[in-house]
Formats: structure tokens, C-alpha cells, sequence
């Protein structure tokens, strides 16, 4: 099973939050406790302990997550797994690294990795430790790659960055485009409002920051907005002035968390993963007010092993769900209010589609998020049966986050390795036409996270294509030829 979340965050997660501390009891995640006598440990001095890493942690119960670190020197502030270093041996053929946790509830946590062989300068491979007051609790094994720019390429191929606008605060998630603003989600710094009717100079309009909530996704629909909170299900705006939303209401009553959202037509599709793991559907004839249609648990997932809704789709009256480990659904809903299964696709990890109609097919672009994660394309024109007809990969420790269709051009947020432009004109032969490296080691910040680089995606239809960055803000790019 692979985990959601970043893997520091996973395995505190039964402890409460953490913060950085220190502990004397470390005994069972020294390196002097940890076996390595299997190890090429000579084939570390190839190492160049530096830059951004993103690591792949596969624990002994058969568990695993995506993680990253950061190997600047503890001086500059090297971290691992999103936490500081606070112990740290690299030399000759040792590599350990060690940081020291404490939960709130006061458990001495540590966690460490320690090196046990490489192929290359770029490359390492070795064992994963968790401790609790010294006791050994979770261990396995982990990869590392250097995150570096992919060989032979520039800057950008037939992409232009147009704009560029740093958040005053926090990383940029979801965005919507209307009416010449770009409205970005930011978690808990909230909601940054743009004024994006001069590309070439975008301008921080407004702003909006919840006093104790956390903003996931955004859609705007005539003058309507719309925020997927974590613990307000989805707050309502009037959006006639397009720098001030005013907010009207939320629903439902009960609050849930929400993690994306979808229109279609006079419905609204929320993915609500947490606390009942459940899709909401709204009728939106009035936008401000929504009225429950119903409820809809996707048959066969089951929440308790992580399969869970992150993010729909809706399209000629059917439902797309990205249901993580469980993969993509599909859904009858011509009558919203008793949604149907039709069948799903069963990827390794599902967290975003796209779909759309390419000659005489319905096809949907399937993408992971995860280590080895990839474009998986299906025809979906008979939903009860999808078929693959092809997939696009780059490299298995980069990412992708989102995707969008516009046409036969299928964009590609692909964190590390920015923007990809995809040919789908003939769907199972996906061709990149063009890309843009965002991606930058140097920017403050890099390397505390594996979801770190382009991140959401836009193509409203005005010639450019609009994207939040994880360090760099909102990016606006145009296609040169």
C-alpha cells in the first residue's frame, strides 16, 4: 500500500504533530545499531552528498511513501523526510543521516537513514529506521536520486514564460482562472486574487486567509466561487466584485473535509476523502445556494487501506473519481442524485484525470502522484470496460501532479520537470511537442518535500496556460510555435 501524504507526516501521524527536538534516547537508530555488513559501503566514496534528493521508502510491511531531502550541509540547513538534520556522517563509506523528533505527546521519535550502496555520484540506496525512546518501531528500505535537470535539455522547448508572481505567503496549490483573474489557493495562508488581465505583468489584487482552516481547490463558475476547505466542506462566494468574493454560506452543515472540486453543467461534484471517504453532489441551479443531491460512496473502495476520493471529473453525465490506491471510477450520473458504477481502471496510484473526446473515442488521461507514477491514457467510451491504449513516462523519481486538456494537447504539471506539452492527436502515441523547466535547486526552499515544483494547472482558452509552482508562485506561459 502506498501512503498519501509526504512520509514524515505519515508515520508521526499516530504520535500528533511533530516538531524538531532532541533526544538521548536513540539506541536502536545509531548507525552502530544498524546492520549494514551486506553493503558495497566502498561504493559510497562515488557520493556527492549535496543538492536536492527525492527518495522512494518501501517499509518491511510492505507500506511505502515518497519523501525527499535536502543535503546543503547542517549549517545551510540539511533536511530529510521534512525534517531537520540533526545528525550527520558522510565520509569515505559511510552515509547517515539522523533527525530527532518530538510529538506532542511527548515520544522521543528518530528517524534516520543510513547508506548502503550506490551506482553513481547521483544514486543511493540503503536502510530506514524509526525509533521511539530508542525502541525500533518501523524499518525497511529506501532509494535516493539527485534531482537534477533531465539530460539534453534547455531551459524550455517551444514555451515561454510569460509572467511570474511570488505568494506573499505560503506555496501555491489549486487555481482558478475568470474574467481576467487568477484566483490561487494557498492552505492555510488561504486565498491570493490576481489580476491577471496583463499576463506579461500579473498583480496581486486580493486576499483572503480563513482564521482557522486550510483552502485545497478553487472553481469559479459565472459569478460564483467556490473553495474545497479541510474543515469547512466547500465555503460559497459571490464573486460579482472579482477582487472581493463575498462569502455566503457553506455547506453542508457538517463539516468534511474537501479536496477538489468539478462542474458540470447545473451540478457540482465535491471529493470529500475525509472523515467518510465520499463524493458530494450538489445541485447549483441557484450557485450560491447548493442543494445535496446525495452522497455518493464509489462501490468497492475501501477508505480503511487509503483508497480515497482526491479528485473528480464530470463530463456528458459521467463521473471520473481519482480514488488513490483503488484507482479511476467511473460513474453514470445523468441523474445526479442516484449515481451508478459503471467500472474503474486500476492503476497503481490514481490522483488526477482528465477527459475529454479525441476523434470518435472518450478517452481520459489517468496520472499518478508517486515514485514510479506515469500518464496512463484509456478509452473510456464504453465506461464499463476501460482499456489502456498507452501511457507517457519521464523518469520514476519525478512526479506528475495535474493534467489538462485543451484540444488534442494534453499539459502536464510534472513537479521537478515543470511543464510538459503532450500531442494526443492520436491518443495512444502521446508526443511531447514542448516543455518549460521550472524547476530551479537554488530557489529557497527546495528539498523538503517530494511534491515540490509545478504544481496545478489552467488552460482557459485566452492563448495561455497558467500554473502554481510550489516556490515560485503563479507562472503564466504561452506556447512559441
Amino acid at each position: 500500500m502506498r501512503r498519501l501524504i509526504a512520509l514524515s507526516s505519515t508515520l508521526v501521524l499516530a504520535l500528533g504533530c511533530g516538531k524538531d527536538g532532541t533526544s538521548n534516547t536513540k539506541a536502536e537508530c545509531q548507525i552502530e545499531a544498524i546492520d549494514l555488513s551486506s553493503c558495497q559501503r566502498s561504493s559510497l566514496a562515488a557520493l556527492q552528498p549535496e543538492g536536492v534528493w527525492n527518495l522512494n521508502v518501501q517499509l518491511n510491511d510492505g507500506t511505502g511513501a515518497a519523501s525527499a531531502m535536502r543535503l546543503s550541509g547542517l549549517s545551510s540547513g540539511a533536511t530529510m523526510l521534512g525534517f531537520a538534520v540533526t545528525e550527520r556522517q558522510v565520509s569515505g563509506d559511510t552515509f547517515y543521516l539522523a533527525s530527532d523528533v518530538v510529538g506532542t505527546d511527548n515520544v522521543n521519535l528518530r528517524f534516520a537513514l543510513a547508506g548502503c550502496s550506490s551506482t553513481g555520484p547521483g544514486q543511493l540506496a540503503g536502510v530506514f529506521r524509526r525509533c521511539q525512546n530508542g525502541q525500533l518501531d518501523l524499518q525497511g528500505t529506501f532509494d535516493a536520486v539527485r534531482v537534477s535537470r533531465r539530460a539534453g535539455e534547455a531551459d524550455a522547448d517551444k514555451v515561454q514564460l510569460v509572467g511570474e508572481i511570488a505568494l506573499p505567503r505560503g506555496s501555491g496549490t489549486e487555481l482558478a482562472v475568470a474574467n481576467g483573474h487568477a484566483y490561487v489557493t494557498a492552505g492555510r495562508e488561504g486565498l491570493f486574487i490576481y489580476d491577471v488581465s496583463k499576463p506579461d505583468a500579473p498583480r496581486k489584487a486580493a486576499e483572503s486567509k480563513p482564521s482557522d482552516d486550510v483552502y485545497n481547490d478553487v472553481l469559479v463558475t459565472g459569478t460564483t466561487l467556490y473553495l474545497a476547505t479541510k474543515n469547512s466542506g466547500i465555503a460559497v462566494f459571490d464573486l460579482t466584485n472579482p477582487e472581493a468574493p463575498a462569502r455566503v454560506r457553506s455547506v453542508p452543515e457538517t463539516a468534511v473535509e474537501v479536496s477538489a472540486l468539478a462542474v458540470d453543467g447545473n451540478t457540482l461534484y465535491a471529493a470529500s476523502p475525509s472523515p467518510n471517504a465520499e463524493v458530494l453532489i450538489y445541485d447549483i441551479t441557484t450557485p450560491t445556494a447548493p442543494k445535496l443531491l446525495t452522497r455518493y460512496f464509489v462501490e468497492g473502495a475501501e477508505p480503511t487501506v487509503g483508497e480515497l476520493p482526491l479528485d473528480v471529473t464530470a463530463l456528458g453525465g459521467r463521473l471520473y473519481v481519482s480514488h488513490w490506491t483503488y484507482g479511476m471510477t467511473v460513474s453514470d450520473v445523468t441523474n445526479p442524485a442516484k449515481p451508478k458504477f459503471l467500472g474503474r481502471f486500476g492503476g497503481a496510484t490514481s490522483r488526477t484525470t482528465a477527459v475529454g473526446t479525441v476523434g470518435s473515442r472518450t478517452v481520459a488521461f489517468d496520472a499518478g502522484e508517486d515514485w514510479g507514477a506515469h500518464l496512463s491514457v484509456l478509452n473510456v467510451t464504453v465506461p464499463q470496460a476501460p482499456e489502456q491504449m498507452g501511457e507517457f513516462r519521464l523518469r520514476n523519481e519525478v512526479s506528475i501532479r495535474s493534467v489538462a486538456l485543451a484540444g488534442t494537447k494534453l499539459y502536464v504539471a510534472y513537479y521537478q520537470d515543470g511543464l510538459r506539452v503532450l500531442d494526443v492527436s492520436v491518443p495512444g502515441e502521446p508526443r511531447q511537442v514542448g516543455y518549460y523547466n521550472s524547476w530551479r535547486e537554488s530557489d529557497v526552499g527546495r528539498g523538503v518535500s517530494f511534491f515540490d515544483g509545478l504544481n496545478a494547472l489552467r488552460v482557459p482558452g485566452d492563448g495561455y496556460i497558467y500554473a502554481t509552482e510550489t516556490v515560485r508562485g503563479l507562472l503564466i506561459f504561452r506556447e512559441t510555435e
